[in-house]
C-alpha cells in the first residue's frame, strides 16, 4: 500500500469519526493511573487499556456521526460490567513507517493494522477485599505492505525495531490469566497465558500504541523478555508506594499458542520499586530489574543474565512535564544489544488538550556483537486527539549510524500512527 493509499484510508476513518465540528468543551484533566502498582505499570495492561477506553478525552472535533455507536456501545458494556461483572474494551492502531534508506520501497515502506479485543470477567469478591477475576486478551495484526512495521528495523539495517509488536499475526487468543488481589490487599498475583513485556520494566511512555514507537524507549533493549506464555508473577506492596514484582515465565512462549513449557526453560525477573505520590500531580515511579534467562536448547540460545533501571519523574504545577532515564544491560540471552540507554521528555496536555502528548527522546544501544559500532536514535512525536475516541501520532525518527548498515550514516524513518477506541 502506497503512502498515499494509506493516508486515504486514514482520512476516510477520520472523516467517520469527525462529523460536524462543536464548541470544544472544557475538561478536567485526565488521569489513566494503574490501579495495582508494579503489575500495571505498562500502559499496554489489559486494566489500563479498560481504563483508557472509558475516558472521554478533549478533542479537535468533539462528536461525530459515530458518536451513537460509541453510546450504544458504551451502556452495553456499562450494563454487563453492572450485572455480571464483565468489562470489555475494543481498540483498532494502524500504523505506517517509512524510511529514507537507499533500498527498494518494498524494503523501505511498512504499515499495519491491529485489532485488540480484551477484558476482565470479575467473578470473585466484586467490590470488596482480595477480588478475582479471568483476564483476557485476543488480537488480529494484518499488515497492508510487503513488511510489516515489525520488519522494517531489519530491512535498513537497523540494530533494533524502528517499532515494537505490529506485526503480522492471525486472530489469536494471547493472554488468559487468573488475577486476584489489589494495591489494598497489598498483594497481586498472576497465573496463566500472560505478556511478561507488560510486567518487567514498564513505565509511562513504555508502549508504541500510546507513546514513543522505536524499541529504544518502546520496550527494553538489553532484556529479552519472552512474547506471551504460561506464567506466575507476584506483586507485593510492603509500605505506602512500594512494590516487588517476581515471577517465572516460559521462556519460549508463543502468542499463537501456549508455548513449550515442559520443556523447563524459563525466564525469571524480580523488579523492586517506589512510586512516591502514586496517582497525584508529582509522582515519581523509580525501580530496577534483575533478570534470568535459561539456555534455550531448539533455538540454540545462551542462557542470560542483566539488570535495568528505571527513573521517572513528573514536575510542574500539574505533574504534566515528565523526564525519564532508562538503562539496561544484558550478558547473553536472545538480546542483539549488551547494553541502552534511553532518555528524555513528555509534555503532557500541551494547549489545554487532557490528552495530547508530545515526546521527546534520545538513546544510545551498544551492540553484543563487538565488531558493530554503536547506534543512536532520536524521536520525537506529537499525539492529538482528533475525536474524543481518536488519536493520530506523527512521529519522526533519526537513526544514527544503523550498527548493521555501515553504507549509511543516517536514516530518517516518518511514520503516522491511527489509534481508535471502543
Amino acid at each position: 500500500m502506497s503512502l498515499r493509499a494509506l493516508l486515504s484510508v486514514t482520512a476516510l476513518l477520520t472523516v467517520l469519526q469527525l462529523g460536524e465540528p462543536a464548541l470544544a468543551q472544557t475538561a478536567e484533566p485526565v488521569r489513566v493511573a494503574p490501579e495495582t502498582i508494579g503489575l500495571g505499570n505498562s500502559p499496554d495492561d489489559v486494566d489500563n487499556q479498560l481504563a483508557e477506553s472509558e475516558e472521554r478525552y478533549d478533542a479537535l472535533f468533539p462528536v461525530g456521526p459515530l458518536e451513537p455507536l460509541h453510546r450504544q456501545w458504551e451502556d452495553f458494556a456499562r450494563q454487563l460490567e453492572r450485572s455480571i461483572g464483565l468489562e470489555l474494551g475494543l481498540n483498532y492502531t494502524a500504523l505506517y513507517q517509512n524510511a529514507d534508506a537507499s533500498l527498494p520501497r518494498s524494503q523501505t515502506e511498512a504499515a499495519v493494522g491491529d485489532l485488540d479485543f480484551f477484558g476482565r470477567w470479575n467473578l470473585v469478591n466484586r467490590g470488596g477485599p482480595w477480588p478475582g477475576a479471568l483476564v483476557f486478551f485476543t488480537e488480529n495484526r494484518h499488515r497492508f505492505t510487503d513488511i510489516p512495521p515489525s520488519d522494517l528495523g531489519a530491512a535498513i539495517g537497523s540494530l533494533w525495531g524502528t517499532t515494537n509488536g505490529f506485526s503480522r499475526q492471525d486472530f489469536a487468543l494471547t493472554q488468559l490469566y487468573w488475577e486476584q488481589g489489589s494495591r489494598e490487599d497489598q498483594l497481586v498475583y498472576r497465573l496463566g497465558k500472560m505478556d511478561p513485556e507488560s510486567i518487567y520494566d514498564r513505565a509511562r511512555y513504555v508502549s508504541a500504541n500510546e507513546a514513543f514507537l522505536n524499541q529504544a524507549f518502546s520496550t527494553t533493549l538489553a532484556m529479552p523478555v519472552p512474547t506471551t506464555g504460561l506464567g506466575a508473577a507476584l506483586a507485593i506492596s510492603p509500605f505506602t508506594n512500594t512494590y516487588v514484582v517476581a515471577g517465572v515465565h516460559d521462556a519460549n512462549g508463543e502468542k499463537t499458542s501456549f508455548g513449550d513449557i515442559d520443556k523447563g526453560e524459563l525466564f525469571a525477573a524480580i523488579e523492586f520499586g517506589v512510586a512516591p505520590g502514586h496517582g497525584k500531580p508529582g509522582a515519581g515511579l523509580y525501580h530496577v530489574t534483575l533478570w534470568h534467562s535459561d539456555a534455550r536448547e531448539v533455538a540454540d540460545i545462551p542462557s542470560g543474565r542483566g539488570i535495568a533501571l528505571t527513573l521517572q519523574q513528573e514536575f510542574g504545577p500539574d505533574g504534566n512535564i515528565v523526564p525519564f532515564f532508562r538503562y539496561s544491560y544484558g550478558d547473553g540471552g536472545a538480546t542483539p544489544v549488551r547494553q541502552a540507554i534511553a532518555t528524555g521528555l513528555g509534555f503532557e496536555e500541551p494547549f489545554g488538550q487532557n490528552n495530547d502528548l508530545i515526546g521527546l527522546g534520545f538513546s544510545w544501544g551498544q551492540p553484543a556483537d563487538t565488531s558493530l559500532r554503536d547506534q543512536y536514535v532520536l524521536e520525537a512525536f506529537y499525539r492529538f486527539q482528533v475525536t474524543p475516541h481518536t488519536n493520530l501520532t506523527p512521529d519522526l525518527q533519526v537513526i544514527l549510524d544503523p550498527s548493521e548498515n555501515p553504507a549509511e550514516e543516517t536514516i530518517v524513518v516518518g511514520g503516522m500512527r491511527l489509534r481508535t477506541l471502543f
